[in-house]
Protein backbone atom coordinates (compact mmCIF):
# COMPACT_ATOMS: atom_id res chain seq x y z
CA UNK A 1 0.00 0.00 0.00
CA UNK A 2 1.32 3.07 -1.27
CA UNK A 3 1.67 6.18 1.83
CA UNK A 4 -1.26 8.12 -0.04
CA UNK A 5 -2.85 5.06 0.25
CA UNK A 6 -2.65 4.84 3.98
CA UNK A 7 -3.65 8.08 4.39
CA UNK A 8 -7.19 7.33 2.96
CA UNK A 9 -7.34 4.20 5.14
CA UNK A 10 -6.62 6.12 8.16
CA UNK A 11 -9.66 8.44 7.33
CA UNK A 12 -11.72 5.71 6.53
CA UNK A 13 -11.29 3.80 9.35
CA UNK A 14 -11.71 6.78 11.49
CA UNK A 15 -15.05 7.59 9.80
CA UNK A 16 -16.46 4.50 10.18
CA UNK A 17 -15.39 3.51 13.98
CA UNK A 18 -18.22 4.90 16.30
CA UNK A 19 -14.96 5.98 18.44
CA UNK A 20 -14.13 8.52 15.84
CA UNK A 21 -15.87 11.34 18.20
CA UNK A 22 -13.39 10.61 20.63
CA UNK A 23 -9.76 11.02 18.92
CA UNK A 24 -11.72 14.21 17.36
CA UNK A 25 -11.97 15.66 20.69
CA UNK A 26 -8.73 15.00 21.96
CA UNK A 27 -7.52 16.45 18.78
CA UNK A 28 -9.80 19.71 19.91
CA UNK A 29 -8.91 19.79 23.41
CA UNK A 30 -5.31 19.29 22.48
CA UNK A 31 -5.37 22.53 20.67
CA UNK A 32 -7.56 24.71 22.99
CA UNK A 33 -5.06 23.60 26.16
CA UNK A 34 -1.91 24.45 22.95
CA UNK A 35 -3.64 28.12 22.75
CA UNK A 36 -4.33 28.60 26.96
CA UNK A 37 -0.56 27.40 27.37
CA UNK A 38 0.38 30.45 24.89
CA UNK A 39 -1.87 33.04 26.92
CA UNK A 40 -0.61 32.16 30.45
CA UNK A 41 2.21 34.15 32.31
CA UNK A 42 2.87 31.40 34.97
CA UNK A 43 6.11 29.58 33.54
CA UNK A 44 5.07 26.06 35.46
CA UNK A 45 1.33 26.77 35.11
CA UNK A 46 2.00 27.36 30.95
CA UNK A 47 4.67 24.10 30.93
CA UNK A 48 1.76 21.73 32.96
CA UNK A 49 -0.98 23.00 29.96
CA UNK A 50 1.67 22.67 27.07
CA UNK A 51 2.26 19.03 28.85
CA UNK A 52 -1.53 18.42 29.01
CA UNK A 53 -2.04 19.48 25.50
CA UNK A 54 0.83 17.05 24.45
CA UNK A 55 -0.73 13.74 26.48
CA UNK A 56 -3.98 14.37 24.64
CA UNK A 57 -2.10 14.75 21.41
CA UNK A 58 -0.36 11.08 21.77
CA UNK A 59 -4.02 9.98 23.03
CA UNK A 60 -5.11 10.55 19.71
CA UNK A 61 -2.35 9.02 18.13
CA UNK A 62 -2.67 5.89 19.88
CA UNK A 63 -6.35 5.58 19.57
CA UNK A 64 -5.98 6.28 16.02
CA UNK A 65 -3.48 3.31 15.52
CA UNK A 66 -5.91 1.32 17.60
CA UNK A 67 -8.82 1.90 15.93
CA UNK A 68 -7.54 1.10 12.41
CA UNK A 69 -8.60 -1.99 10.25
CA UNK A 70 -6.05 -1.95 7.68
CA UNK A 71 -2.94 -4.55 8.07
CA UNK A 72 0.53 -4.34 7.32
CA UNK A 73 0.75 -0.61 7.35
CA UNK A 74 4.20 0.75 7.12
CA UNK A 75 3.42 3.85 8.41
CA UNK A 76 1.97 1.78 11.50
CA UNK A 77 5.78 0.02 12.14
CA UNK A 78 7.64 3.45 11.30
CA UNK A 79 6.30 5.32 14.26
CA UNK A 80 6.64 2.58 16.54
CA UNK A 81 10.36 1.98 15.78
CA UNK A 82 10.67 5.80 15.93
CA UNK A 83 9.23 5.59 19.78
CA UNK A 84 11.60 2.58 20.46
CA UNK A 85 14.64 4.12 19.21
CA UNK A 86 14.02 7.72 20.83
CA UNK A 87 13.47 5.93 24.00
CA UNK A 88 16.21 4.23 24.27
CA UNK A 89 18.79 6.87 23.39
CA UNK A 90 16.85 9.49 25.86
CA UNK A 91 16.87 6.87 28.79
CA UNK A 92 19.71 4.93 27.80
CA UNK A 93 22.31 7.29 26.21
CA UNK A 94 21.91 10.54 27.07
CA UNK A 95 21.06 9.86 30.77
CA UNK A 96 24.66 8.75 31.29
CA UNK A 97 26.08 10.94 28.27
CA UNK A 98 28.49 12.56 30.99
CA UNK A 99 30.70 9.93 30.78
CA UNK A 100 31.31 10.14 27.82
CA UNK A 101 31.77 13.83 28.07
CA UNK A 102 34.11 13.59 30.74
CA UNK A 103 36.54 11.56 28.70
CA UNK A 104 35.48 12.93 25.27
CA UNK A 105 36.68 16.74 26.98
CA UNK A 106 39.46 15.32 29.18
CA UNK A 107 37.18 17.52 31.91
CA UNK A 108 39.15 17.46 35.23
CA UNK A 109 37.15 17.95 38.81
CA UNK A 110 36.62 21.67 39.29
CA UNK A 111 37.21 21.21 42.78
CA UNK A 112 41.03 21.12 41.80
CA UNK A 113 41.68 24.59 40.91
CA UNK A 114 38.16 26.46 42.80
CA UNK A 115 37.29 24.21 45.41
CA UNK A 116 34.26 26.51 46.24
CA UNK A 117 32.79 25.72 43.29
CA UNK A 118 31.95 21.97 44.24
CA UNK A 119 30.93 22.87 47.79
CA UNK A 120 28.64 25.56 46.16
CA UNK A 121 26.93 23.19 43.97
CA UNK A 122 26.95 20.37 47.13
CA UNK A 123 24.05 22.39 48.49
CA UNK A 124 21.77 22.42 45.45
CA UNK A 125 22.05 19.08 44.32
CA UNK A 126 23.98 15.83 44.12
CA UNK A 127 26.43 16.77 40.96
CA UNK A 128 30.01 17.03 40.17
CA UNK A 129 31.44 20.04 38.49
CA UNK A 130 34.06 19.61 35.77
CA UNK A 131 36.39 22.27 33.77
CA UNK A 132 37.31 21.61 30.58
CA UNK A 133 40.21 23.26 28.80
CA UNK A 134 38.07 26.04 26.03
CA UNK A 135 38.05 29.59 25.42
CA UNK A 136 34.55 30.16 24.34
CA UNK A 137 32.80 30.65 27.35
CA UNK A 138 30.44 27.59 27.89
CA UNK A 139 28.07 25.55 30.56
CA UNK A 140 26.22 23.10 30.62
CA UNK A 141 24.37 20.06 32.50
CA UNK A 142 24.45 16.66 31.12
CA UNK A 143 23.20 13.25 33.67
CA UNK A 144 24.65 14.21 36.89
CA UNK A 145 27.42 16.64 36.09
CA UNK A 146 27.77 20.05 35.41
CA UNK A 147 31.03 21.41 32.52
CA UNK A 148 32.10 25.01 33.06
CA UNK A 149 35.21 26.23 30.40
CA UNK A 150 38.35 27.53 31.44
CA UNK A 151 37.05 30.37 28.86
CA UNK A 152 34.12 31.55 31.50
CA UNK A 153 35.88 30.69 34.67
CA UNK A 154 38.16 33.19 33.34
CA UNK A 155 35.23 35.68 32.44
CA UNK A 156 33.10 35.79 35.32
CA UNK A 157 33.48 36.77 38.77
CA UNK A 158 32.53 34.33 41.96
CA UNK A 159 29.22 35.33 42.09
CA UNK A 160 27.97 35.22 38.14
CA UNK A 161 29.79 32.10 38.46
CA UNK A 162 27.56 30.95 41.43
CA UNK A 163 24.16 32.03 39.05
CA UNK A 164 25.54 30.20 36.28
CA UNK A 165 26.19 27.11 38.33
CA UNK A 166 22.76 27.68 40.15
CA UNK A 167 20.96 27.47 36.78
CA UNK A 168 22.57 24.28 35.63
CA UNK A 169 21.79 23.07 38.95
CA UNK A 170 18.39 23.53 38.63
CA UNK A 171 18.19 21.24 35.05
CA UNK A 172 20.00 18.14 37.33
CA UNK A 173 17.69 18.50 39.89
CA UNK A 174 14.85 18.33 37.17
CA UNK A 175 16.66 15.02 35.25
CA UNK A 176 13.96 13.12 36.49
CA UNK A 177 11.34 14.61 34.76
CA UNK A 178 13.44 16.30 31.55
CA UNK A 179 13.70 12.96 29.88
CA UNK A 180 9.68 12.58 29.97
CA UNK A 181 9.30 15.42 28.55
CA UNK A 182 11.67 15.03 25.81
CA UNK A 183 10.27 11.72 24.89
CA UNK A 184 6.48 13.03 24.86
CA UNK A 185 7.36 15.73 22.42
CA UNK A 186 9.29 13.48 20.35
CA UNK A 187 6.29 11.10 20.27
CA UNK A 188 3.69 14.09 19.38
CA UNK A 189 6.45 15.42 17.12
CA UNK A 190 5.98 18.82 19.68
CA UNK A 191 8.14 21.33 21.12
CA UNK A 192 9.98 19.88 24.19
CA UNK A 193 9.60 23.39 26.07
CA UNK A 194 12.43 23.83 26.45
CA UNK A 195 12.28 28.22 26.88
CA UNK A 196 9.66 27.11 29.95
CA UNK A 197 12.42 25.23 31.49
CA UNK A 198 15.11 27.86 30.56
CA UNK A 199 13.22 30.17 32.27
CA UNK A 200 12.58 28.09 35.18
CA UNK A 201 16.09 27.75 35.66
CA UNK A 202 16.75 31.04 35.67
CA UNK A 203 14.40 32.24 38.20
CA UNK A 204 16.11 29.30 40.61
CA UNK A 205 19.40 31.05 39.76
CA UNK A 206 18.12 34.62 40.63
CA UNK A 207 16.77 33.55 43.95
CA UNK A 208 20.31 31.81 44.68
CA UNK A 209 23.10 33.97 43.54
CA UNK A 210 20.43 37.46 43.14
CA UNK A 211 19.09 38.50 39.49
CA UNK A 212 22.13 41.26 38.96
CA UNK A 213 24.72 38.47 39.20
CA UNK A 214 22.60 36.31 36.46
CA UNK A 215 22.19 39.04 34.47
CA UNK A 216 25.58 40.43 34.54
CA UNK A 217 27.07 36.62 33.60
CA UNK A 218 24.80 36.56 30.52
CA UNK A 219 25.91 40.40 29.47
CA UNK A 220 29.20 38.96 29.86
CA UNK A 221 28.67 36.05 28.01
CA UNK A 222 26.29 37.41 25.02
CA UNK A 223 28.48 39.63 23.81
CA UNK A 224 31.07 37.27 22.91
CA UNK A 225 28.22 35.90 20.61
CA UNK A 226 27.42 38.72 18.60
Amino acid sequence: MSVSGEFNCFGLCLRLSDFAPFVALFVVVSIALLAASMMLKRPKQRLMTFVSAQILSLLAVVATFYLMKCDEMLTIYIYLGYVIISTVLIFGVLRYYDRILIRRLDAKPAGSIMEWMQDFVDGLVTARVYYFDSAIPRAFAAGRSIFVSIGLLEMLDDNELKAVLAHEAWHIRQNTQTPYLKQLALMTFSSSSESELEYRADRFASEIAGSAALTSARNKVDKVFI
